[in-house]
């Protein structure tokens, strides 16, 4: 107080020393007197001191008390200092969270305390709910134990000479009523080691991040639970996704950017667990936990360069080849290497190492999204994304920002962006699938019709055969029996067919056989059938015909023929054809019928060929 006096009464002597003299060793004296009855004031009387300590009070223990800010700070360590009585006025102030300036206190063993003061409202003293008193701690570099009214209540890691590492830990510690003294006076006490000096030198140490509150240990520790779910939810997401698509792959080994998919989704989900609490249900060490992290992280570039590159149908360049392969040994080698040491050292050189594939991956999207690339645009916005969050948690660890970490959120992004745009290329190859197997359908099914015309149709006359004629006959003997109309058969054979073949070889006897079928087929109606019996026998099915009108359109076929003459060669040839016909009988068999009809031709051709003989009842007949 006087210090702030002299400068004034200075002042204002300029002015006038008679008269403000008395008045200003007035007020010194005024000030002496005050300060020297607060030095010897009873403790009862330090309400004024107290105006700027927490107060815990029902409300504020219901919704939970933030303890983050100003805490009174001493490098050093001394397990005094736990003591709730000892005066710590004169250390300094530091806020949690908040990390060491740069190098930490390395003459000190990187060692120090963090001591706060609370007021429990005189409501509270004596109930059961101070019973339930509890503080969640987040992250503290590297190592800590939290003493409540003096004693410890929890640790994480172990400090000096057992010197072990375990930053990622939150915990709920329970506080037990006897913490608070008389007066309702609560003093934590945060004994801290930041660990090896190369660390503190990169990360800094103390309280880093998380939850300081105090409140109740049922509703702090279902609050941690609760925050996170999410975590644990997009984890347990991601390995579905990935596990799915690498499924996709085993289905169908040509479906190669599912198989990066899936395995950068899967990367992803390993991440996605060791960021989170839910990585200490397990029963591995936490720097096995941070080998697998480390590890998982360095991997992702080289993964998600192969997935674009191969989403987009790109080959991958000898120098992108070797960047590539530059973050596989990099995720060995902090996998294989010993300590901690390697994840501090190199992280700020991995994070400075992606710097171009994140500015390079965007191009190439962009590049390929212009060049009408449907998968590129799709890809691009979670790309942009990815970065933005990267970049976010990059200046984290590189320039201490204090701000929350969104990298998960930009590994959503990414893997939705890449989910749509497999579903659009896959829905695009279902339905190219689809018009291919119509398209193959259709040609089978021509190919059928073909094997079908095939089966029944004649390859050198074009005319039916056997099966076809089979066919058609089983249809006609049926409408036959219905409808009780006449049906009849007529069996043709070429008149010494072996002689043309003999004379003029077996093309001329394949002309023959193609002239015969033209010129029967010519003069048949439309319901007629026509067909090639074997060899050089023809046969016709004629619905609606009687005996005596096959008699008559077999006369005028037989004519025909025997009149048409054809060129070979230089040769003007002729044929002439014997023909046998029957007439379809009630209960009768198409066999039997065609069995008279080659009985009356084989007559045919012992009474000179080129006639038409009638099997009838009595027995054969010839017309001419």
């Amino acid at each position: 107080m006087p210090c702030r006096t002299w400068p004034a009464s200075l002042w204002l002597a300029g002015y006038s020393k008679v008269l403000l003299r008395p008045l200003l060793l007035f007020f010194v004296a005024a000030c002496l007197l005050v300060a020297g009855q607060q030095a010897h004031a009873h403790p009862d009387a330090d309400a004024d001191a107290d105006a700027d300590v927490p107060r815990v009070s029902a409300a504020n223990l219901a919704e939970g008390l933030s303890l983050r800010g100003q805490w009174r700070f001493q490098p050093g360590d001394d397990l005094s200092w736990a003591n709730p009585a000892l005066d710590d006025s004169q250390w300094q102030t530091l806020g949690v969270p908040q990390r060491w300036p740069t190098g930490g206190y390395p003459e000190q063993g990187q060692m120090g305390w963090y001591r706060l003061s609370l007021i429990v409202d005189p409501e509270l003293r004596g109930t059961r709910l101070l019973d339930q008193l509890a503080v969640r701690m987040g992250k503290v570099l590297s190592a800590y134990e939290l003493y409540a009214g003096g004693e410890l209540i929890g640790s994480v890691g172990r400090l000096p000479p057992l010197n072990e590492t375990d930053y990622d830990r939150e915990r709920v510690l329970s506080i037990s009523e006897s913490a608070v003294d008389a007066d309702g006076r609560l003093v934590l006490a945060l004994r801290v080691w930041g660990g090896e000096a190369a660390l503190v030198d990169s990360w800094g140490a103390g309280p880093i991040s998380g939850e300081f509150k105090l409140g109740y240990f049922r509703d702090l520790l279902i609050g941690g639970v609760i925050a996170e779910l999410p975590g644990l939810i997009f984890a347990a997401m991601t390995l579905f996704f990935g596990c799915y698509h690498l499924y996709l792959y085993g289905r169908n080994r040509n479906l190669e950017a599912f198989f990066w998919f899936g395995l950068m989704a899967c990367n992803v989900a390993v991440y996605g667990v060791m960021i989170t609490q839910w990585k200490y249900i397990t029963d591995l060490s936490f720097l096995s936990m941070k080998k697998i992290e480390f590890g998982a992280v360095y991997l992702l570039p080289a993964v998600g360069m192969q997935m674009i590159w191969s989403l987009l149908g790109l080959p991958i360049s000898r120098w992108l080849r070797a960047y590539q392969v530059s973050f596989v040994a990099a995720s060995l080698l902090v996998v294989l290497i010993p300590g901690h040491t390697v994840h501090y050292q190199t992280l700020s050189i991995w994070q400075l190492w992606i710097i171009p594939i994140m500015a390079w991956a965007p191009w190439v999207l962009l590049r390929e999204s212009r060049a009408g690339n449907a998968e590129a645009r799709t890809v691009l916005l979670g790309t942009i994304i990815f970065i933005g969050a990267a970049v976010n948690d990059m200046l984290i660890d590189m320039v201490h920002l204090e701000t929350a970490r969104i990298a998960p959120l930009g590994f959503i992004a990414v893997l939705v962006a890449m989910a749509v745009s497999l579903a659009n290329r896959f829905t695009t190859m279902c339905r190219e699938l689809e018009v291919e197997v119509a398209e193959r359908t259709a040609e089978l099914s021509e190919a059928n019709e073909q094997l079908a015309r095939v089966a029944r149709f004649d390859h050198l006359t074009g005319l039916l055969n056997r099966r076809g004629f089979a066919d058609e006959a089983e249809r006609e003997i049926g409408r036959a029996a219905r409808t009780d109309r006449p049906l009849s058969v007529l069996l043709a054979d070429v008149d010494n067919f072996k002689l043309f073949n003999d004379q003029h070889g077996h093309v001329c006897g394949d002309k023959v056989l193609k002239r015969a079928a033209r010129l029967l087929q010519g003069r048949l109606r439309e319901v007629d059938k026509v067909a090639r019996w074997g060899g050089e026998e023809f046969i016709l099915l004629l619905p609606e015909t009687d005996l005596d009108g096959a008699a008559v359109l077999g006369e005028s076929l037989r004519k025909t023929i025997a009149e048409n003459l054809f060129e070979f060669g230089e040769q003007r040839l002729s044929i002439t054809m014997t023909f046998g016909i029957a007439s379809f009988r009630k209960g009768e068999t198409l066999e039997a019928c065609i069995a008279r009809a080659d009985t009356a031709l084989y007559h045919g051709k012992e009474n000179g060929r080129n006639k038409v003989m009638i099997g009838n009842y009595k027995g054969l007949s010839i017309v001419n």
